[in-house]
């Protein structure tokens, strides 16, 4: 009895209340709570057996005490401060279905929990308990400890590492009844636009809309919802204008990471929604994206899991440099050990592949096969992946396959139309068919919606100038890019210099081709990018006034 009284004053009491939880009453041995929270629940059940463990550790195991946790979602009566019905029984008949110093969760709660806190679950099937007509789904926590060691639960390979993030409605500054409807539906679009980033987890509106018209403090939101990051914005319009601003905040220390304001017309204001939603989206997208590779990159390599890995690897493959993408190869193929289910993993070691045969004169055998049989797994573990499809497109273009290429990058833009990268990346591809305003047009959206976007994005427009005849801009354009191991550079600049005159400064160029690649063969080169046959010969012609013997 003083061990159980100890424990509920040192650990009990105390967590329940730290995660706003209320004791409604202690029978015996045994304590009833309520939340207002699932995931505040499940947390402080983690958090309690954690404490519990730790605190009969230096006792004999024969006396130390272990609590069953049992928590479920459903409607309860009052009863003066007591709580009644079906969602206390079934909880209390779940606990009884927890191993000692363990946690069992209704289908209900795992539902409202999963994929928000760093924890794995056993599914336990349906269960059959006493005074409960129906079976109950049952979920069982999954905790490790050895002797005498720290309880802990188990950590996802992923869902439990991904940025979490909640879109918090949207203020109307205005007091006008439409400006309400409007704010509502831009924090919806915007939830829903960054669902479409598979990186990010997003909590759904019914959780967030609690908030609606009420002062929030950030970290306390971080706490209540369970996420690191926080999106805040308003709304306000006078005359014929609106100006909307939004804002990143990490809840962990309320530090703001990004905050913008746009400034619209607003002639039609559907049309204004959705420019603001796709640019909110991309850019928020794009700096969490930053912000956990940032913080990946400050593990130890030996504590990376699977979501990890595939970060720093995209730090990599951002880069033309081979030796970059065999560092990329590694971590790929770790998380996919780690986790042979995960798609993004698939999708990018496929991306790996590709640049193995985009790049490498002499590359390892059948890579373009070894990245379509990727692209096709990661594919198969989650088919509404953008990313996977990008790429897909992309090996149906390398293999001469322009009808499936243009199936594939429409399936790819429908599933995530706001991400830059697969814009520019698909843009580059239309403008090597030959189709360069297309090209163009998925480069400028990529541009807006990433405004500090890599260099490499102004490739299409090199090609789209060159193919114009506008030489010098061709020039301009592929200066920015700014990647010195990307050969098709200097392949541009060479033929862009022949067709001007400009043969010195065309050899300095040549120069830098022969350097990456000794055996470069245009024919062969132009052959496998699947240039379109007018683009061919225009290269071919440029490279030959350089002085490029190889080209007669």
């Amino acid at each position: 009895m003083k061990r159980l009284k100890a424990a509920r004053t040192d650990v009990l009491d105390p967590k329940i209340a730290e995660y706003g939880g209320r004791i409604v009453k202690t029978t015996g041995d045994g304590t009833l709570c309520e939340f207002s929270s699932a995931v505040d629940a499940v947390q402080c059940a983690g958090d309690i057996q954690i404490a519990i463990a730790e605190l009969g550790a230096g006792n004999p195991e024969e006396i130390r005490l272990q609590f069953r946790i049992g928590i479920n979602l459903g409607d309860i009566l009052l009863d003066g401060d007591d709580i009644l019905g079906d969602g206390v029984n079934v909880a209390a008949r779940i606990e009884a279905l927890a191993a000692p110093g363990g946690i069992s969760v209704s289908g209900s709660i795992f539902d409202q929990v999963d994929g928000k806190l760093d924890l794995v679950f056993e599914d336990k099937g349906k269960q059959r308990v006493k005074n409960i007509s129906r079976p109950i789904q049952v979920h069982a926590v999954r905790m490790e400890a050895g002797p005498g060691e720290r309880a802990k639960p188990v950590a996802p390979a992923i869902v439990g590492s991904r940025p979490v993030i909640a879109v918090l409605p949207f203020e109307n500054m205005s007091s006008a009844a439409e400006d309400e409807y409007f704010a509502d539906g831009l924090t919806e679009d915007i939830i829903t636009a960054l669902s479409r980033f598979r990186e990010l987890l997003v909590i759904a509106r019914n959780s967030t809309f609690q908030y609606k018209g009420r002062a929030v403090d950030v970290p306390q939101v971080g706490r209540e919802l369970n996420v690191g990051y926080v999106v805040e914005g308003s709304v306000r319009r006078a005359a014929n204008r609106v100006r909307i601003t939004a804002q990143l905040i990490q809840t962990s220390d309320g530090t703001h990471l990004w905050a913008e304001r746009y400034d619209r017309e607003m002639e039609d204001i559907f049309a204004v929604q959705d420019e603001v939603t796709q640019t909110i989206a991309a850019a928020l997208g794009v700096r969490m994206q930053d912000a956990a590779r940032e913080r990946a990159l400050r593990k130890n390599p030996a504590d990376l899991n699977a979501y990890d890995c595939v970060l720093r690897a995209r730090r990599y493959t951002v880069t033309m440099s081979l030796d970059e993408h065999a560092a990329a190869r590694d971590l790929l193929e770790k998380a996919i050990a780690l986790d042979p289910n995960y798609a993004e993993a698939y999708a990018m070691l496929a991306n790996v592949y590709l640049a193995e045969y985009r790049f490498n004169s002499n590359p390892r055998p059948n890579p373009i096969e070894r990245a379509l049989a990727m692209v096709q797994k990661a594919i198969e573990f989650d088919p509404q992946n953008a990313y996977s499809r990008c790429w897909l497109a992309i090996i149906h273009f390398f293999l001469h396959e322009n009808e499936n290429f243009e199936a594939e990058a429409q399936r790819a833009l429908a599933l995530n139309p706001n991400d830059p990268e697969t814009l520019a990346e698909l843009g580059h591809y239309y403008a090597f068919m030959g189709k360069y305003e297309r090209g163009a047009e998925l480069t400028r959206r990529a541009i807006a919606l990433n405004p500090l976007h890599p260099g490499w994005y102004h490739f299409c427009f090199a090609r789209k100038h060159f193919a114009e005849h506008d030489y010098t801009a061709a020039i301009a354009d592929v200066r920015k890019i700014n990647l010195p191991d990307f050969y098709w550079s200097w392949l541009i600049e060479t033929a862009a210099l022949g067709h001007m005159g400009e043969t010195q400064r065309a050899a300095d160029a040549l120069a830098k081709i022969r350097a990456l690649m000794p055996d470069f063969s245009p024919r062969a080169e132009l052959h496998k990018w699947n240039a379109a046959p007018d683009d061919f010969e225009h290269i071919m012609d440029g490279l030959k006034k350089a002085g490029f013997k190889e080209a007669d």
